[in-house]
């Protein structure tokens, strides 16, 4: 309920104040488990992510925020769950898992935190294990501009490129390795690095 409501403010604020680009839409399939991989520079990638899309975007949030009064509250509501950050969190990983069990979508910024430059910082391997245990399409989208769009201007410029889905049949019942997990990351990460151009 509130997510739909604040999915629909937030795409009026967007559509109204800015120039919003988004191409590679018909990339995610209308149904089954999907996770979308993004690029993470500004607190605003969430919400452009989620409102760049049709489909309801779960995202994990580091646990800290759940310790606040009101976000404990609001962002169970925005399809939030909470991870710890720093080491496996297996409740994450499980709620993830569940989530893609049930043919939702999942979103997920593997570089674990937000970048300062335009490079890719490394990802976190809990990412590509959620990619392989998932069976889902994974679909790499780079966000390009969200940074400089926010705070600073109510008429920012910025782009959504959406990527072909990624699939790893070749790992899917089979015990992983750190290495198998870094392979998968390389993958998605060097598709990333061809959506934003760097």
């Amino acid at each position: 309920m509130l997510y739909g409501i604040a999915h629909k403010i937030l795409i009026l604020f967007l559509r109204l104040f800015n120039r919003w680009e988004i191409t590679g839409l018909e990339n995610i399939p209308a149904s089954g488990p999907v996770i979308l991989i993004a690029n993470h520079t500004s607190y605003w990638d969430p919400p452009v992510l989620g409102c760049s899309v049709r489909r309801v975007v779960h995202y994990m949030a580091k646990e800290e925020l759940f310790h606040k009064p009101v976000l404990k509250w609001l962002l169970p509501h925005l399809q939030c769950f909470p991870v710890k950050r720093g080491k496996a969190d297996i409740q994450a990983l499980k709620t993830s898992l569940k989530y893609l069990e049930k043919g939702e979508v999942l979103g997920i910024f593997p570089e674990g935190t937000r970048g300062k430059g335009e490079e890719l910082l490394p990802f976190e391997q809990g990412a590509a294990l959620i990619a392989v245990k998932g069976k889902a399409a994974v679909i790499p989208v780079g966000l390009i501009g969200v940074k400089k769009a926010f705070p600073a201007t109510l008429r920012g410029h910025f782009r959504v490129r959406i990527g072909r889905p990624l699939t790893f049949p070749e790992l899917e019942g089979k015990k992983v390795s750190n290495e198998d997990l870094e392979r998968v990351n390389q993958k998605i990460a060097d598709e990333l690095r061809a959506l934003l151009g760097c």
